[in-house]
């Protein structure tokens, strides 16, 4: 099965900001086991393990519990390479976020942008890889990113309506305030930001019909490359992430979002030598571990993030997989 990958170029940037917080480029890769061969093409692909690795070692070095959202609210748009280009040439706002939903794996197979259009404002919801989903550093970066390129292509500052962030509340949330400037809700089950609609019809002041074509096309082409090589079970665990954090996933919801039917999507899954319920478990079982040893949620609170309407049935399985309750297995990471 191919490795999830992201683009070099914002591992590239990462390590830019970090070394102006005094970190070592070569200490981190180190640490991290990261070659540097790995990074000399920007738009070149890196495993997603390496960039948790990346994240977990700046985070084991930087005394500031809020480094991340420093790190995405410094990022260009144009940092995010062709997608970030294609976005910035849309006509609204609201055409803009479309893009970076629609080309989000260009950026990274684990990155999942998902706009959700209610009555009169719009949800941006954002998810990365299992691993980082409850890690604040990466949480932060991210989410912080996506609304700075919003603020950056609208020439404007664009205010949410509400922001939730898929972690406990800390301590200090004073720069979280000025950054955002909206009420926060802490401990959500997925980081997002609501704009309002009038946000969104925003005009850009770069928008070209032309040019923006041209980079579409360029984008598709890329994003046909990336999914050539991708297999049902890559593409149904990348839905899987996405719905883990709002609903239990089911057979039926995940086969109606890759445009086929539960038979068919049961038989090609088959095929392949698994079955829907093997992958949500064992997706299950990856994420749990490090959800609970980021120690930011209760075992009530990782059950829900994992999909489980009753707790007591994740600690069944928990159990099963582990041979230990998640309550023992936290204390033992701490």
């Amino acid at each position: 099965m191919k490795e999830p990958s992201g683009l070099v170029r914002l591992v590239l940037v990462q390590l830019e900001r970090l070394g102006e917080l005094g970190l070592a480029r070569e200490v981190l890769l180190r640490e991290a086991k990261v070659d540097e061969r790995q990074l000399r093409d920007p738009d070149a692909r890196i495993p997603l393990a390496a960039v948790a690795r990346l994240w977990h070692v700046a985070a084991s070095r930087v005394t500031d519990p809020a480094f991340g959202l420093r790190l995405g609210a410094e990022t260009s748009v144009r940092e995010w390479g062709l997608v970030g280009y294609a976005a910035a040439h849309s006509s609204t706002l609201g055409s803009a976020l479309n893009r970076f939903a629609h080309y989000s794996r260009v950026v990274s197979d684990a990155l999942v942008v998902r706009i959700d259009t209610e009555r009169d404002a719009t949800w941006v919801r954002l998810d990365v890889q299992p691993a980082l989903r409850a890690f604040r550093p990466a949480v932060d970066a991210r989410l912080a990113a996506l609304l700075s390129a919003c603020r950056e292509m609208a020439g404007a500052p664009v205010t949410p309506v509400l922001v939730q962030l898929s972690y406990r509340q800390p301590a200090d949330v004073k720069e979280y305030e000025r950054f955002f400037s909206a009420p926060l809700e802490f401990g959500a089950l997925a980081s997002s930001f609501l704009l309002r609609s009038d946000e969104l019809a925003r005009r850009l002041a770069m928008a070209d019909k032309t040019l923006v074509g041209y980079l579409d096309t360029l984008a598709d082409q890329t994003l046909a490359s990336i999914g050539a090589e991708r297999t049902l079970r890559e593409r149904v665990r990348r839905v899987l992430w996405a719905e883990l954090s709002e609903r239990t996933p089911t057979l039926e919801g995940v086969a109606r979002t890759l445009g086929v039917s539960a038979r068919t999507l049961q038989r090609q899954l088959r095929q392949e030598g698994t079955t829907f319920a093997k992958l949500l478990t064992e997706l299950r079982q990856e994420m749990a571990p490090a959800l609970l040893r980021d120690g930011r949620h209760g075992v009530s609170e990782v059950a829900f993030l994992l999909g489980y309407e009753d707790p007591s049935a994740f600690r069944r399985a928990f159990q099963r997989w582990f041979a230990r309750s998640p309550r023992s297995f936290r204390s033992g990471a701490e």
